[in-house]
Protein backbone atom coordinates (compact mmCIF):
# COMPACT_ATOMS: atom_id res chain seq x y z
CA UNK A 1 0.00 0.00 0.00
CA UNK A 2 1.12 3.35 -0.67
CA UNK A 3 1.65 5.99 1.54
CA UNK A 4 -0.39 9.36 1.34
CA UNK A 5 0.85 12.55 1.78
CA UNK A 6 -1.28 14.73 4.87
CA UNK A 7 -3.15 17.28 3.02
CA UNK A 8 -2.14 20.37 4.04
CA UNK A 9 -4.52 23.76 4.52
CA UNK A 10 -4.32 26.67 1.74
CA UNK A 11 -2.48 29.80 3.62
CA UNK A 12 -5.20 31.55 4.06
CA UNK A 13 -7.01 28.95 6.30
CA UNK A 14 -4.40 29.48 8.90
CA UNK A 15 -4.16 33.15 8.70
CA UNK A 16 -7.95 34.02 8.94
CA UNK A 17 -7.69 32.26 12.16
CA UNK A 18 -5.36 35.24 13.87
CA UNK A 19 -6.02 38.33 11.48
CA UNK A 20 -5.84 40.99 14.09
CA UNK A 21 -2.62 39.83 15.53
CA UNK A 22 -4.13 39.50 18.99
CA UNK A 23 -3.68 36.22 20.91
CA UNK A 24 -7.04 35.55 23.23
CA UNK A 25 -7.50 33.41 26.48
CA UNK A 26 -10.06 32.77 28.59
CA UNK A 27 -8.33 31.74 30.83
CA UNK A 28 -7.50 34.95 33.03
CA UNK A 29 -10.21 36.53 33.18
CA UNK A 30 -12.21 33.20 34.14
CA UNK A 31 -9.43 33.09 36.81
CA UNK A 32 -10.36 36.54 38.34
CA UNK A 33 -13.94 36.10 38.17
CA UNK A 34 -13.54 32.51 40.51
CA UNK A 35 -11.56 34.34 42.40
CA UNK A 36 -13.92 37.34 42.86
CA UNK A 37 -16.61 34.97 44.08
CA UNK A 38 -14.47 32.83 46.25
CA UNK A 39 -13.14 35.86 48.13
CA UNK A 40 -16.76 37.92 47.33
CA UNK A 41 -19.07 35.38 48.79
CA UNK A 42 -18.46 34.98 52.21
CA UNK A 43 -18.44 39.10 52.48
CA UNK A 44 -21.64 39.13 51.31
CA UNK A 45 -23.24 36.82 53.27
CA UNK A 46 -21.61 38.29 56.32
CA UNK A 47 -23.09 41.92 55.36
CA UNK A 48 -26.13 40.56 54.62
CA UNK A 49 -26.42 38.52 57.49
CA UNK A 50 -27.94 39.88 61.35
CA UNK A 51 -25.29 39.30 64.23
CA UNK A 52 -26.60 37.37 67.13
CA UNK A 53 -25.70 36.27 70.46
CA UNK A 54 -26.55 33.79 73.01
CA UNK A 55 -25.74 33.27 76.71
CA UNK A 56 -23.21 30.31 78.14
CA UNK A 57 -24.29 29.49 81.79
CA UNK A 58 -21.50 26.35 82.63
CA UNK A 59 -23.23 24.19 84.76
CA UNK A 60 -26.39 26.61 86.20
CA UNK A 61 -29.44 25.62 84.81
CA UNK A 62 -31.60 27.72 87.46
CA UNK A 63 -30.23 31.10 85.68
CA UNK A 64 -30.85 29.67 82.74
CA UNK A 65 -34.10 28.83 83.92
CA UNK A 66 -34.37 32.54 85.31
CA UNK A 67 -33.57 33.79 81.63
CA UNK A 68 -35.51 32.02 79.74
CA UNK A 69 -37.42 29.27 81.14
CA UNK A 70 -36.67 25.83 81.20
CA UNK A 71 -38.22 25.31 77.31
CA UNK A 72 -35.81 27.31 76.11
CA UNK A 73 -31.90 25.92 77.46
CA UNK A 74 -30.09 23.22 76.16
CA UNK A 75 -27.45 21.19 76.97
CA UNK A 76 -24.67 21.54 75.13
CA UNK A 77 -20.73 21.16 75.81
CA UNK A 78 -21.10 20.11 79.34
CA UNK A 79 -22.96 23.11 80.43
CA UNK A 80 -26.05 25.02 79.13
CA UNK A 81 -26.62 27.58 76.91
CA UNK A 82 -30.25 29.87 75.98
CA UNK A 83 -31.78 30.55 72.80
CA UNK A 84 -29.87 32.68 70.16
CA UNK A 85 -31.12 36.53 70.22
CA UNK A 86 -30.18 39.79 68.31
CA UNK A 87 -27.05 41.45 69.17
CA UNK A 88 -28.61 45.15 68.45
CA UNK A 89 -32.30 45.75 68.91
CA UNK A 90 -32.67 46.88 65.76
CA UNK A 91 -32.52 43.67 64.29
CA UNK A 92 -34.86 41.88 66.80
CA UNK A 93 -38.21 39.77 65.99
CA UNK A 94 -41.15 39.82 67.62
CA UNK A 95 -40.17 35.98 68.96
CA UNK A 96 -36.66 37.39 70.44
CA UNK A 97 -36.10 36.10 73.29
CA UNK A 98 -33.57 39.31 74.40
CA UNK A 99 -30.68 38.73 76.87
CA UNK A 100 -32.47 37.15 79.14
CA UNK A 101 -35.46 38.00 81.70
CA UNK A 102 -33.25 37.96 84.94
CA UNK A 103 -30.17 39.48 83.41
CA UNK A 104 -31.56 42.22 82.10
CA UNK A 105 -33.06 43.36 85.54
CA UNK A 106 -29.41 44.45 86.52
CA UNK A 107 -27.25 43.39 88.24
CA UNK A 108 -28.17 42.91 91.65
CA UNK A 109 -29.06 39.20 92.87
CA UNK A 110 -32.84 37.89 92.51
CA UNK A 111 -34.78 35.34 94.30
CA UNK A 112 -35.88 32.37 91.95
CA UNK A 113 -39.77 31.86 92.06
CA UNK A 114 -41.19 28.75 93.43
CA UNK A 115 -37.14 27.43 94.39
CA UNK A 116 -36.73 26.64 98.17
CA UNK A 117 -32.27 26.11 97.67
CA UNK A 118 -29.72 27.16 100.25
CA UNK A 119 -28.32 29.14 97.14
CA UNK A 120 -31.16 31.18 94.61
CA UNK A 121 -29.49 33.79 93.41
CA UNK A 122 -28.78 34.48 90.12
CA UNK A 123 -25.53 34.58 88.29
CA UNK A 124 -25.26 35.74 85.29
CA UNK A 125 -23.26 34.08 82.36
CA UNK A 126 -20.13 32.57 82.19
CA UNK A 127 -19.66 33.48 78.95
CA UNK A 128 -21.68 34.98 75.49
CA UNK A 129 -21.61 33.28 72.07
CA UNK A 130 -21.39 35.43 68.91
CA UNK A 131 -22.84 34.18 65.60
CA UNK A 132 -24.90 35.11 62.87
CA UNK A 133 -28.06 34.46 61.39
CA UNK A 134 -29.45 33.61 58.15
CA UNK A 135 -27.80 36.25 54.93
CA UNK A 136 -30.78 37.29 52.51
CA UNK A 137 -33.14 37.94 55.01
CA UNK A 138 -32.08 36.31 57.58
CA UNK A 139 -34.30 33.05 57.07
CA UNK A 140 -31.30 30.59 57.36
CA UNK A 141 -30.08 28.82 61.19
CA UNK A 142 -27.79 30.71 63.03
CA UNK A 143 -23.66 29.55 62.42
CA UNK A 144 -21.48 30.68 65.49
CA UNK A 145 -18.57 32.62 64.78
CA UNK A 146 -16.26 31.98 68.11
CA UNK A 147 -17.28 32.95 71.38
Amino acid sequence: MARRKPRRLPNTAIHRASDDGRKRSFEVPLLWIGFAVFAGFPILRDATSDPMMRNRYGNDLRSCECDYGRERCERQQGGWVGPWYARDSVDARADDPGGGACRSRGSRAYAYSGRSSGDDTYRGPQSVESGYRGGFGGTGRVRAAGS
